[in-house]
């Protein structure tokens, strides 16, 4: 029995470069990827400044009167702070 070729299929690129490049197809990924991201981190960040904040409005409070009137506050300023909302994040 003899071989024969088969021949190539017609959807294989045969050299056309008129579709995207591979480049263009990485940075088209990447920017996707970045469109899904940014919120994430942005959460993020966000989460970390709340708990930092909360972190330090605790140690505020846990501090004595005298330690308090070092700093120049009372312990009603103190506790005005800790309560204050965290609208601002």
């Amino acid at each position: 029995m003899a071989y024969q070729a088969c021949p190539a299929p017609a959807h294989q690129n045969t050299g056309d470069m008129s579709g995207p490049s591979l480049s263009h197809t990485i940075v088209s990924m990447q920017s996707a990827i970045s469109r899904v991201m940014h919120p994430v981190t942005n959460l993020a960040a966000r989460f970390a400044r709340f708990t930092e904040i909360r972190r330090q409005r605790r140690m505020l409070l846990s501090l004595n009167d005298r330690q308090l009137s070092d700093i120049g506050i009372t312990r009603a300023d103190a506790e005005e702070e800790y309560n204050r909302s965290f609208k601002i994040l």
